[in-house]
């Protein structure tokens, strides 16, 4: 009998030690292997969890610039760099597909809402480089005080729910391409959009600079969206939701905050989410007139 518990016990060691986070962007992985990251060395999908878990800071901007070989897509697996204080990830291209830039289909989001030691974020573009994310979710990093993102990609910073916790905050936010500020303003969404404009309350040792606005409830959608009349209600829902509109739905498609196709729906009086788990999802109406993203919320 104890020779079978000790037997177990071993198991359970070499399980518990054998521990991986799955990398499946190869670029990332080289990245973690050239930094002296990935202990195994080897291209093959995956990272020991310790390796990564005592990261502090990461730098793939300037691995980028210093490799012509790959390039970086995504980060999944990021979510295990619980220690990570330092991110930057400028020149990379996050967000982008492989065969063209396709910004809105699905919505490109990064979310490093689980990196709550993060303190510092740096994601600026240039005309050439990305990231191409559209959605950026830091609503649990209660350390956070550095925003870097100018860029020509970046729609929405979500920052509401985790925002009252973080008490210094500088964001550098839109396409300074052509100057700070001549960009599309980016939408940064908070708890209270009054008192972050006016530096008031928790915001009150908040700066910005760039082409933003403080809103407490951000929408996605394309500029041809922005000239039609639609409206998705209730929302949120626990079941079925509808659309108000003149406009032609020709189809509508839910996407998860990971970017994954869930549903897809042809034109219908009512919408059936019910099977899916409750969360954040957003929802990409084609019309004859344009298209357009919206957040779904559902109970």
């Amino acid at each position: 009998m104890r020779t079978f518990l000790l037997f177990l016990v071993g198991i359970l060691t070499t399980s518990i030690s054998a521990q991986t986070t799955s990398i499946p962007d190869q670029g990332f992985e080289q990245a973690l292997i050239d930094l002296g990251i990935d202990s195994d060395q080897t291209l093959n999908g995956q990272v020991l969890t310790s390796d990564v878990a005592s990261v502090t800071s990461l730098d793939l901007s300037d691995w980028m610039q210093n490799t012509g070989t790959f390039h970086i897509y995504n980060i999944n697996g990021i979510e295990d760099f619980v220690n990570l204080e330092v991110l930057d990830i400028s020149n990379t291209s996050i967000g982008a597909v492989l065969v063209g830039v396709q910004l809105e289909d699905p919505p490109r989001i990064l979310d490093l809402s689980n990196l709550t030691n993060l303190e510092e974020l740096n994601m600026e573009t240039s005309e050439f480089s990305g990231p191409y994310v559209q959605i950026l979710i830091v609503d649990n990093n209660p350390n956070l005080n550095l925003i870097e993102a100018y860029g020509h990609a970046l729609s929405i910073v979500r920052l509401k729910g985790g925002d009252l916790a973080i008490n210094n905050l500088d964001l550098y936010l839109g396409d300074d391409y052509f100057g700070p500020g001549t960009g599309p303003s980016v939408c940064v969404e908070v708890t209270n959009a009054s008192q972050a404009s006016n530096q008031q309350g928790t915001y009150t040792n908040w700066t910005a600079q760039g082409a933003y606005h403080y809103s407490e409830t951000c929408t996605l959608s394309s500029e041809a969206f922005n000239k039609i009349d639609i409206q998705l209600f209730p929302n949120p829902t626990a079941q079925l939701f509808q659309l108000k509109t003149t406009e032609e739905i020709k189809s509508l498609t839910v996407y998860s905050l990971s970017g994954k196709e869930v549903l897809k729906f042809q034109n219908q009086n009512a919408y059936d989410v019910s099977q899916l788990p409750a969360g954040i999802y957003f929802v990409k109406m084609e019309t004859l007139n344009g298209t357009g993203i919206q957040k779904l919320i559902k109970n």
